[in-house]
């Protein structure tokens, strides 16, 4: 008989959205332990490992229940975990927003809602223990997908589609076998922070990913604006407390959050649509609304099988924008009209999608590929203040699983996503 502990070292590459069930704060508030830090609870790493096995495969690592027969898991998971040095100001817990918009953009009748997320540098820590013979099959499967999520990472909590709780994953393996290890299995304590140091980190998995990667740079034209909430700006020089501010991140960095990307390109591709005079304009808006999550019957709801990423702007700078409201009439300012927005003026940054394997008909990568056409025409626009010429970038960069395709994008063609993994 033999013991396997696996170390997994979490690093967090986005915002960490992950509920507690309360309303205190926001709409949705952290899952904080008793130091006041976010975790992932085990039973969270369980599922997001057991989602990516076949069933077969999954019910013999995590057990199963079906009808009168119940199985118990075949290892143990720990939550993953903040260290022990970990201190109040190496996370940043912020407040964000978010809005439900129509089919033509505009923001729903009481939509709004705001739910916080937590940033940091420092890493979680995860243990998987598993105990049985050199011959048992649950190894043969939990090793490779140990291996396996150190190539791809992981996500947790919520709106993982949208680029919420990324995270890069190393992982080491300490083995002990029976009875030869027994004194020093009795003397190991896996949380240790030299519990793993003499050990190796796995190598990754060579996975046959058969998904459509898809990475794209952006510099951005002009300005845009995704907003955050009034009551955390800063009194600007000249005191004035703006109405608006970019969206910033625990690096004081600008950013579109994946929410704004998959509204921008869900809406653009429904007015492609719209638009489309031969075909059957609402059975592939209903197909399109089942791909970005929202189906097309009330009730029922659907995970994404599109995922966007993040984007963090590096360059560029703020820009204070003070304007009135005129009546339309008399061409007057209104006297309750004066707006001011700051607003990011220029930058660049990266943007990965990632449609799932099968996911999309033949129709609707044409339309996914002309929607990023139109982005890098300045014919599609992300974030607010669109109206009046914010939210326009262009591509400068574009591979498909891994292959050069921006010549593809700039010369119009249709078909540059067609490229087999």
């Amino acid at each position: 008989m033999k013991k396997i502990y696996y170390e997994l070292k979490l690093k967090q590459k986005s915002p960490l959205r992950i509920g507690n069930g309360d309303n205190g704060n926001t709409d949705s508030d952290l899952l904080l332990d008793g130091r006041g830090f976010t975790f992932i609870s085990g039973s969270s790493v369980a599922g997001i490992l057991r989602s990516m096995l076949p069933q077969e495969k999954a019910d013999k690592v995590f057990g199963f229940i079906k009808g009168d027969v119940i199985t118990e898991s075949r290892i143990l998971v720990s939550d993953a975990v903040l260290g022990a040095d970990m201190k109040k100001e190496d996370i940043t817990i912020s407040v964000r927003d978010g809005i439900e918009l129509d089919d033509w953009g505009v923001t729903k009748p009481e939509s709004k809602y705001d739910f916080e997320v937590a940033e940091t540098e420092k890493e979680y820590t995860c243990v998987l223990e598993w105990s049985g013979e050199d011959n048992d099959e649950v190894s043969e499967i939990l090793e490779p997908l140990i291996r396996r999520i150190v190539k791809t990472g992981i996500s947790a909590g919520a709106r993982t589609t949208r680029g919420y709780g990324a995270f890069a994953v190393e992982a080491k393996k300490r083995e002990f076998q029976f009875p030869a290890d027994i004194d020093k299995w009795i003397s190991f304590k896996p949380f240790a922070p030299e519990a793993f140091k003499q050990e190796e980190k796995l190598q990754e998995e060579d996975v046959v990913d058969k998904d459509i990667n898809i990475k794209i740079t952006i510099r951005i034209d002009g300005s845009f604006s995704v907003r955050v909430k009034t009551s955390d700006y800063i009194e600007l020089e000249d005191g004035t407390i703006p109405n608006s501010e970019p969206l910033m991140n625990r690096g004081n960095r600008p950013v579109i959050p994946g929410t704004t990307w998959a509204g921008c390109f869900r809406h653009h591709m429904r007015d492609i649509i719209r638009e489309l005079k031969d075909i059957d304009q609402k059975t592939e808006m209903e197909s399109l609304d089942l791909i970005f999550g929202k189906a097309a019957e009330a009730g029922k709801h659907q995970k994404s099988k599109i995922l966007f990423s993040e984007t963090e702007i590096e360059g560029g700078e703020k820009h204070v924008n003070t304007r009135n409201a005129v009546d339309r009439f008399t061409q007057a300012p209104k006297n309750t009209g004066l707006y001011t927005s700051v607003v990011w003026q220029g930058g660049t940054g990266t943007l990965h999608l990632c449609v799932k394997e099968n996911a999309m008909s033949d129709f609707q990568k044409k339309l996914l590929a002309i929607a990023l056409i139109d982005l890098d025409l300045g014919l599609m626009s992300f974030g607010g203040e669109a109206g009046v010429g914010r939210g326009r970038a262009e591509i400068t960069g574009l591979s498909v699983n891994g292959v050069n395709q921006l010549n593809e994008l700039k010369t119009l063609k249709t078909d540059f996503l067609e490229v087999t993994p």
